[in-house]
């Protein structure tokens, strides 16, 4: 089957996805130190946004795979700790970046006392709001960091 795409062929589109500057981005060639900053800066960025301290936000990442089958999700926050953890493993920068700033949003709502049983229950007020949130967060780094769109 031929998919025609507006930019031209499908190699094109997705080499237009991989470069910004002339570098490429993706997370094979992005090396890790460079990753780790952005992941860093992002971290703080989304906690000044939400106004958390950074300092006090337990953040676990993870580069394997098999815990997000194990946990049906990319990542969660954890009410009792307060530890969140993303799994980043096979994922591109970005939607990696979404879920942490999805999560940063329920620890905020936490703190503030907002979460409840049931809480994370698709549709609910409190998850609606942590995916808006993070959209929101994203549009405003992504804007201003474009390196996060491997």
């Amino acid at each position: 089957m031929r998919i025609n795409h507006p930019y031209g062929s499908k190699e094109r589109l997705l080499e237009m996805f991989r470069k910004v500057g002339g570098l490429t981005i993706n997370e094979e060639v992005l090396p890790e130190n460079q990753r780790r900053m952005v992941i860093d800066d992002f971290i703080m960025f989304a906690c000044n946004h939400l106004g958390l301290d950074p300092n006090d936000t337990n953040i676990e990442i993870s580069h394997d795979s098999q815990e997000a089958r194990d946990m049906r999700s990319f990542g969660k926050q954890t009410p009792n700790t307060g530890v969140i953890r993303v799994v980043f493993a096979n994922r591109n920068l970005a939607d990696a970046l979404r879920t942490l700033a999805h999560e940063l949003v329920h620890r905020k709502q936490q703190l503030d006392g907002r979460l409840y049983a049931g809480a994370g229950e698709d549709g609910s007020d409190i998850e609606n709001e942590a995916n808006a949130e993070a959209a929101v967060i994203m549009r405003k780094y992504g804007a201003a960091n474009p390196i996060i769109f491997e």
